[in-house]
């Protein structure tokens, strides 16, 4: 063998074992410096006082919903991170509660509803799903979380209210918006009412059962075996194939109250939508599909296929099922399409290769990926 064989066969064998070195490492929680840094921009922006506004008014421009989700995931972070630390139970109480006055404001709730004052004297049972289901898991992670019972009597009712819904649903779904219905929106809903069993002791196993029974028999796409995106609200049948962005937030809703189906989902996910690249695990949007386009407002930019949010929802699939080696390749991914930005002793994200403001969204969802664990009563 000559000198210029060896030195390539040594290259080789050298990068053999790096590769399978990180191809096998393991994904850990955030320690605790890291997690107060995060809960530090949280408390910021729930502030809004040192927001910086013009990321607050583009995130609010592009998406109502975002401007939603930043309040809602924040306190499902906060709920994570308690259950892994309790020593962080009284920032996350105070930070639940001042999220729960902000998104019960006219400013919010008025992109959900058509009449004024939604909740009082009753419940407007005409209301988004998509709003209520966020708004009940909210009100739940206080009552998780504190003894003050300030908000127990209408997180009661807001249960009875989605409850009775679901129950005289004609195709056990609720819709988001008029004549839309999204299977994720709703099952952050019965992810809501599985928070409101645990702390009320109401049993809704019957309604969780019959949901996914009927979601088996009518909404699973054959070649994947992923639920749909969206259903006809005329005969209730699939209306967009399995997509990234969808099956993967619809799997860490389903995981609150079947994890069993949604170990099951996010098996087929990872079999019929990723890539193995050892050292990276990335997913796709659409199942075989490789086009580069700008996408949607719920894919973002689409590239050979691949979606940000499909990424950044399977590695919050993986952290909850406990799947380290493959959490780990995928936080791997999003470390290289985002940096981190310690300012002020708070901890934030850019995007690293394409202009899109996702701060605040982005830290909420992220650290409520990166946390993910079991809601349990003491």
């Amino acid at each position: 063998m000559t000198r210029s064989h060896k030195i390539k066969l040594s290259i080789f064998v050298l990068l053999t074992i790096c590769f399978t070195y990180l191809g096998l490492q393991k994904y850990k929680y955030p320690d605790r410096s890291e997690l107060q840094l995060k809960i530090n921009y949280l408390s910021k922006f729930t502030n809004q006082s040192n927001l910086n506004q013009s990321d607050l008014s583009k995130l609010e421009e592009q998406n109502p919903e975002w401007n939603l989700f930043r309040y809602s995931f924040a306190c499902f972070a906060l709920t994570n991170i308690s259950f892994l630390d309790s020593s962080f139970k009284n920032q996350a109480v105070e930070l639940i509660d001042l999220s729960i006055q902000k998104v019960m404001s006219d400013k919010f709730y008025k992109n959900y509803f058509s009449k004024d004052h939604p909740f009082t004297p009753n419940i407007d049972s005409s209301g988004s799903i998509l709003y209520l289901a966020h708004l009940n898991t909210m009100l739940g992670c206080y009552r998780l979380l504190s003894n003050n019972t300030k908000y127990n009597t209408f997180n009661d009712q807001l249960s009875k209210s989605i409850y009775s819904r679901f129950t005289t649903a004609k195709f056990k779904c609720l819709e988001s918006y008029p004549g839309l219905i999204w299977i994720p929106d709703n099952t952050a809903a019965l992810a809501s009412l599985k928070l409101h069993s645990l702390n009320s002791g109401n049993n809704y196993e019957i309604l969780f059962k019959d949901w996914i029974a009927y979601a088996r028999k009518n909404w699973i796409d054959s070649k994947t075996g992923l639920l749909c995106s969206t259903i006809h609200i005329e005969n209730g049948a699939a209306l967009e194939e399995p997509r990234g962005s969808m099956i993967g937030w619809s799997i860490f809703f389903i995981y609150r109250f079947d994890k069993a189906f949604a170990k099951e989902l996010y098996e087929c996910f990872k079999d019929k939508f990723s890539t193995n690249l050892l050292v990276l695990r990335i997913f796709k949007e659409r199942y075989k599909n490789l086009e580069t386009n700008v996408g949607d407002i719920d894919s973002g930019p689409i590239f050979l296929g691949f979606s940000i949010p499909a990424n950044a929802f399977a590695f919050g699939n993986a952290v909850a099922f406990k799947d380290v080696r493959n959490a780990k390749r995928l936080q791997r991914l999003i470390k290289l399409g985002s940096k981190r930005i310690i300012k002020d002793q708070a901890l934030s994200y850019q995007s690293r290769f394409i202009d899109l403001p996702i701060s605040p969204l982005a830290e909420s969802l992220i650290l409520y990926f990166e946390t993910m664990t079991d809601w349990t009563v003491n």
